[in-house]
Parts: structure tokens; sequence; C-alpha cells
């Protein structure tokens, strides 16, 4: 008669793939192809670099400034 096999729910042991999250699947820039790593990259599809490439950012208007002439106050 042989032994039985150990249960593995009896004896848990490493995974091979314990350092891995289950279901990730590797995601690439749409633009360069690198890996990318960050949840809004992974969810746009292009890392921050290639993203800021397509859709610069625009002009801060707090600090476009243009001069106007006015009259003074009055009782200054």
């Amino acid at each position: 008669m042989e032994p039985p096999e150990p249960c593995p729910e009896l004896f848990p042991g490493p995974k091979p793939d314990a350092g891995r999250r289950e279901g990730r699947r590797p995601v690439r820039c749409a633009l360069c192809g690198r890996p990318l790593t960050g949840a809004e990259s992974r969810r746009t599809g292009l890392g921050p670099s290639c993203d800021a490439k397509l859709h610069p950012a625009g002009p801060d208007i707090r600090t476009r400034r243009h001069e106007v002439d006015q009259d003074p106050l009055p009782g200054t």
C-alpha cells in the first residue's frame, strides 16, 4: 500500500508566483511601447511623458498679464 499524497491545503508552501498580483496583465504605452505601471497610465494607455507630448498643458492664466490704460480713481 502506497502512502497517500499530502493535501496542498494542509501543507501550504511558497507558491511560484507569490510575488505577482493575480490577473494583472502587462500594459504597454500606445506611443513608445514601454511598460506602464501607474493606475492612471494603465487606464489611459499612455505613459506620463507621452501623455504630455500629446496633450500639452495650457497656458497658466494666473501668470498672463497685460497692461490696460485706466483713468485715475476719484479722491486719490
